[in-house]
């Protein structure tokens, strides 16, 4: 039997879920402009990036291929799900309840097999440490203590296949244990994915289990491995450590992020216990989001080498997409040679309190990077200082960051700025932007604005008249009507509501059509489309009433209402 997902849950789901954050998960998308993102395209093969992701429309599109959507057909067309199955997995991803009995059994049956599961490979490997003399040797070397090594409840993940024997005895269960990440499947046989590594077991913040990291005890690549991707487990979305923070911390003054596990685990054993760790990947805007909602301060620890510097780019390009203006982020370096763990373990833990007051702000790494390497005292330096830092400024989204980051430009250089920084005064419009009227369909136009810019709909009052046989009418009033009754509502959403539909194909295609226009123009725009519709709507109501005219006669009425019409248009009164 079908299973039915509410429409309204549909479009919930849709607005609460940020689609660049989505796909950035799976692979890293490039900026390229204030709300577009690029990226080769997962969906055919190429060298030069044409797969394009809008956070304002909330809809991805590949200028090579035609693969477009929204969040639901990503899920379905990258990770190969089916509708419900996609659902689910964004569901979770936004933390949000499935609706309807049906459904949230479906969702609520897999995920509890799988929450077991992993319950059950927890235990195992702490069974397994408690066994190993090579593996608690290796602790006791790293300097771990038997309380951390219970509070994090860390395990041994042996060499031999016992992993299939305690937890998947029968063939059902080795497909549950491939669905969480904990055994491979190659030629019909299955392997344990973990062998001969210190496991680190990854919790949700109710302290489930639902992945883990592994550390290799001895030698080979590679030295870390993660769960990976499932149901249960998106790795761009957990921190590790969190669970532990939260309950040893009443409220957060601040949060340090690190970038290893044992990083984490070597603060918190010596007293610092506001760290939590990225899982061996660059940080990201979703687990940023997460952290702003325990703290308005971020820290962000580096090794202070080059892979450190890196790492901190990475972070500030990923801060550099939103920035709310009620956090405070900064960035803290240890000396070269060191991390968290090396430092904190030889130096204890208020020589690393001490580290952390020579932070730099947001905005003071951020200038400080861009002024490396430039004799801001000559001109020469001071003007390739000013356009590198303004290319980035103009990405910022409006707000006091934004301000007081040229105002500390205008300072530093006694140059005036804000001038520069009006987008309005920057842009430059290209004959190719300005499509001929002639040459389209006002109607379509119209639509395809629409679609795209749901926040024109303010500048329509009322549905177009239905009464004419011109084509599309009755569509654009069905997507005129959905965006008045949801006008908060993305591109992405909004062709949800077709999806199956007739039309969806027609939306998916106007929803891909480009508008080199800045947006006030776009509104000059589709405002000269709807009245150019009303022109052709009164010209094929005067033709109408002409034709009868000529064979069946017009009633005084008629008559009344044909002389209007053309009253109206000869004195340029029309709509």
């Amino acid at each position: 039997m079908a299973v039915s997902i509410p429409k309204d849950f549909l479009e919930l789901l849709l607005q609460r879920l940020d689609l660049v954050i989505l796909i950035d998960a799976k692979f890293p998308l490039r900026k390229k402009s204030a709300s577009n993102y690029f990226a080769c395209c997962p969906f055919h093969k190429e060298k030069t990036a044409s797969f394009c992701v809008s956070r304002t429309k909330q809809f991805y599109y590949c200028f090579g291929c035609g693969a477009h959507g929204n969040a639901i057909d990503f899920m379905i067309n990258y990770e190969r799900l089916d509708f419900v199955a996609a659902v689910t997995a964004l569901a979770q991803f936004a933390g949000l309840s499935l609706p309807g009995a049906k459904v949230a059994s479906i969702a609520n049956s897999k995920n509890t097999q799988l929450l077991q599961v992993m319950q059950q490979a927890e235990n195992f490997y702490s069974t397994q440490l408690q066994h190993s003399q090579l593996a608690q040797q290796y602790l006791h070397q790293r300097g771990i203590t038997p309380n951390i090594i219970a509070t994090f409840k860390l395990g041994y993940a042996p060499p031999t296949a016992d992993m299939l024997k305690a937890c998947g005895k029968k063939p059902t269960q080795h497909q549950t244990l491939v669905l969480a990440g904990l055994v491979a499947a190659h030629n019909g046989k299955h392997y344990a994915r973990f062998r001969e590594r210190i496991m680190f077991p990854i919790s949700d913040q109710r302290g489930r289990c639902i992945g883990f990291g592994g550390r290799l005890i001895g030698n080979g690549e590679p030295k870390y491995l993660n769960s990976p991707e499932t149901p249960l487990f998106h790795k761009g979305h957990e921190l590790y450590g969190l669970p532990q923070v939260l309950q040893a911390n009443r409220s957060l003054a601040y949060v340090i992020v690190v970038e290893g596990y044992m990083d984490m685990l070597a603060l918190f054993q010596h007293g610092i216990t506001c760290a939590v760790a990225t899982l061996g990947t660059a940080i990201t805007e979703y687990q940023i989001k997460s952290l702003l909602r325990y703290t308005n301060n971020i820290v962000f620890c580096f090794d202070g080498d080059n892979a450190g510097r890196k790492a901190a780019t990475r972070a500030l390009q990923i801060i550099w997409r939103f920035i709310p203006d009620n956090a405070c982020f900064r960035f803290m370096f240890l000396p070269e040679g060191d991390d968290p763990d090396s430092f904190v373990r030889r130096s204890g833990q208020e020589a690393f309190i001490a580290q952390l007051a020579t932070a730099k702000t947001l905005s003071q790494y951020f200038l400080t990077t861009m002024a490396s390497n430039l004799d801001l005292s000559s001109i020469d330096g001071k003007t390739v200082y000013l356009n590198t830092a303004l290319q980035h400024v103009k990405q910022l989204p409006e707000g006091l960051f934004k301000k007081s980051l040229i105002a500390q430009l205008e300072q530093q250089t006694r140059i005036k700025l804000s001038e520069a920084n009006n987008s309005n005064k920057l842009l430059r419009i290209s004959p190719e932007a300005v499509q001929s009227k002639k040459r389209r369909s006002a109607l379509r136009y119209a639509l395809a604005l629409l679609i795209q810019y749901p926040q024109l709909v303010a500048d329509i009052a009322e549905p177009l008249p239905t009464a004419t046989e011109l084509p599309g009418i009755a569509l654009f009033n069905a997507v005129l009507a959905q965006i008045k009754h949801n006008q908060a509502i993305s591109t992405g959403a909004l062709l949800e509501s077709w999806r199956n539909q007739p039309s969806a194909k027609l939306l998916g295609l106007l929803a891909q059509q480009q508008f080199l226009l800045p947006e006030p123009l776009l509104k000059l725009e589709f405002s000269g489309a709807v009245q150019q519709i009303h022109k052709q709507i009164q010209q094929q109501e005067i033709q109408t009433l002409l034709t009868k005219s000529a064979t069946l006669g017009l009633t005084p009425q008629e008559r009344t209402a044909i002389i209007a019409i053309i009253n109206k248009r000869q004195s340029g009164t029309e709509h």
